[in-house]
């Protein structure tokens, strides 16, 4: 029998096609791959009966708990997070399991040497094995995933980075919740509410960029990618109120994900420190950094000394010429490539390869214990079963659908249901990904 292995998947706008991918080079080493959402990690158990369940943190009580039952079953635990550049020494602990760390966890991977080091500081030796593999998802910046820019003309994208912002618009107890496990933790989030504030600021101040940009008499093909993190319907607003003449060349691309948007642009311009900063240097792309609060976590001045900034509206047409014309960004090569290397291991296109021959060897011949499973695990296994055949979320409620789905009445749980994978998206994903590898 083959061994299995689950992948828990908690944002299809974000995670799905990196998860897809290591699905794929598993499969290829006779492994059988399940990605569920990661609202359905209590019914992998009973539904697939896996050798390893692959989770993107471990920091909830509820999880930590489940890990010692699986460990006691004799089922792998593998922790991979969704992020893991974490400058802030503080986040870099918390997400290191300091604060959790009774945790099991089998395998820790990890992107950076930074987060490796910081694990093993505070493990407990409930953290069996910590590895650097890189950043596997930036393997779709790499032959044979990554695509060819398409449109002869300059085109600038532009990602906006303000996921705080939007609860300063939602009820008070949704953002109380949210930085409940970090407020008395971690002293940049003690005060979160400055944070949600300053970015909702600087949230405003982006859009005085953004006219001016669109605007420009250069007429610029634009791209504005929302973070997946964050409610577009601004953004829609806005793009409504765009003359004829100018959304001709202006588009707002909710769906896209930011590995097929990189590549068809000539320059990309962040909002202050994002991780698309990083990607567009991969990718070889120009990259201009708008100066928008210069408080951390938003911002981090090291970043901003290794590519063009700019911190007024009125400059920006001279620095987006600048950039274009100097795409290369030879001054800075050096020392974005050091900054590559620290935390992200030197990405080359084999992170998540390597990541499947880890987990390859890990789960060949383990022998887990399957008996006394449990009504409850065996009930949950069944709705997943089933809500998989009709291609619905894990978590779907028909009682509450219609005012969840159709009404926005909840817009929170609407949040999370827009997130979830199905059935139907995991198969399309896992065709795409054999597609780029076998035409």
């Amino acid at each position: 029998m083959k061994p299995r292995i689950v992948i828990l998947v908690d944002n299809k706008k974000r995670d799905l096609p990196g998860s897809a991918l290591l699905a794929y080079h598993l499969e290829q080493r006779g492994i059988e791959v399940f990605l569920e959402p990661l609202e359905a990690w209590r019914a992998c158990l009973a539904a697939y009966k896996p050798h390893m369940i692959l989770f993107n943190h471990l920091l909830g009580s509820h999880l930590v708990k489940y890990s010692q039952e699986l460990h006691a079953r004799g089922i792998l635990v593998g922790v991979l997070p969704n992020e893991g550049i974490l400058y802030d020494k503080e986040v870099l602990a918390f997400n290191a399991a300091k604060f959790h760390n009774k945790a099991h966890i089998d395998y820790f991977f990890v992107w950076n040497q930074a987060h490796k080091e910081a694990i093993e500081e505070g493990n407990d030796g409930s953290i069996r094995h910590v590895e650097v593999v890189g950043v596997p998802r930036f393997d779709f910046y790499f032959p044979p995933l990554a695509p060819k820019k398409t449109s002869p003309s300059p085109t600038i994208l532009v990602c906006t980075n303000f996921v705080f912002a939007q609860y300063q618009e939602r009820d008070p107890t949704i953002a109380d919740k949210l930085f409940a496990p970090w407020k008395d933790r971690v002293s940049s989030y003690k005060n979160y509410w400055d944070l949600i504030r300053t970015n909702h600021h600087s949230r405003e101040k982006f859009f005085s960029f953004l006219d001016t940009l669109v605007h420009d008499p250069s007429q610029y093909n634009i791209i504005l990618k929302p973070h997946p993190g964050e409610d577009p319907e601004i953004y829609r607003i806005w793009y409504k109120k765009l003359p004829s003449n100018i959304k001709e060349r202006v588009r707002l691309d909710e769906t896209s994900y930011i590995w097929e948007l990189i590549p068809q642009c000539d320059l990309e311009i962040a909002c202050e420190t994002c991780t698309t900063t990083l990607e567009s240097w991969i990718a070889g792309k120009a990259t201009i950094e708008l100066i928008l609060s210069k408080k951390e976590p938003f911002y981090h001045e090291f970043l901003s000394k290794i590519t063009l900034t700019c911190d007024t509206q009125e400059d920006l047409p001279n620095v987006v010429k600048k950039a274009l014309n100097s795409q290369k960004d030879e001054k800075f090569f050096e020392a974005r490539q050091q900054h590559l290397s620290i935390w992200c291991n030197s990405p080359s296109g084999n992170s998540t390869e390597q990541l499947a021959e880890i987990i390859k060897k890990a789960v060949v011949g383990t022998s887990p214990n399957f008996k006394n499973i449990g009504l409850d695990h065996i009930r949950k296994g069944l709705k997943l079963k089933m809500t998989n055949i009709m291609n619905l979320p894990y978590h779907f409620n028909p009682i509450y659908f219609q005012n969840i789905v159709r009404t926005s009445k909840h817009p929170e749980k609407q949040r999370v249901y827009s997130k979830t994978i199905t059935r139907k998206d995991v198969e399309q994903w896992k065709r795409k990904i054999e597609k780029y590898y076998k035409g």
